[in-house]
């Protein structure tokens, strides 16, 4: 509101005489413009409301202003909105990258590279994405996601993760003959472990 110079006024709970007045133009809509008529597409739609507004809304003498609020904007003086660069929505947050890679934001998680766990970033929310920087450095982009979510980036995670994806092996391990022989291990009878522990001396 401040970026287009607008100054809202908020209405006082149940306080009808001036909430009413901002509800009753949605029901002048509904009941004037909309009432009885279908629509087959949207544009039929906004066709037909442009058409109304110009020939009805704009033509009858308003309840408020006693004025037809076509001659009333021919006074008003108003603000052009083509001068002036459309708002760009953004919000900014700081998060810690976990151990995963996965960053929370929004209730859902989203991925950057494996190379940053462990520092802070910044994270750049606008109407559709998320930007996560490092520093100056936009790390990671992603669509919003739903609630609960979690987006992964393969190449975030190069290098940790087996080429085309493939089930690590199963059954035991192999013998390595790299491994150095540990020698021959001592065996004894277990009598000798059970004599040693009832009389509670050393071995």
């Amino acid at each position: 509101m401040r970026y287009y110079g607008v100054t809202p006024r908020a209405c006082q709970p149940y306080r009808a005489r001036t909430k009413g007045k901002v509800e009753s133009g949605v029901k002048y809509v509904k009941r004037n413009a909309l009432a009885g008529r279908r629509f087959a597409s949207w544009d039929a739609l906004n066709a037909w409301l442009e058409e109304w507004m110009v020939t009805v809304a704009d033509q009858r003498i308003h309840g408020t202003t006693h004025e037809r609020p076509i001659e009333r904007f021919a006074r008003e003086t108003l603000t052009p909105l083509g001068a002036r660069a459309p708002y760009h929505y953004a919000r900014e947050r700081v998060r810690r990258v976990p151990a995963d890679g996965l960053v929370a934001i929004g209730a859902a998680r989203y991925s950057v590279p494996v190379q940053y766990v462990g520092t802070t970033v910044t994270v750049q929310e606008t109407a559709t994405h998320y930007d996560i920087f490092q520093g100056a450095v936009c790390i990671a982009r992603h669509l919003k996601a739903p609630r609960h979510t979690v987006v992964m980036e393969p190449a975030h995670y190069q290098g940790l993760l087996r080429p085309g994806g493939s089930a690590p092996a199963v059954g035991p391990p192999l013998w390595d003959p790299a491994y150095q022989s540990v020698g021959e291990v001592m065996v004894r009878d277990l009598a000798r472990y059970a004599a040693v522990a009832e009389s509670g001396g050393g071995a």
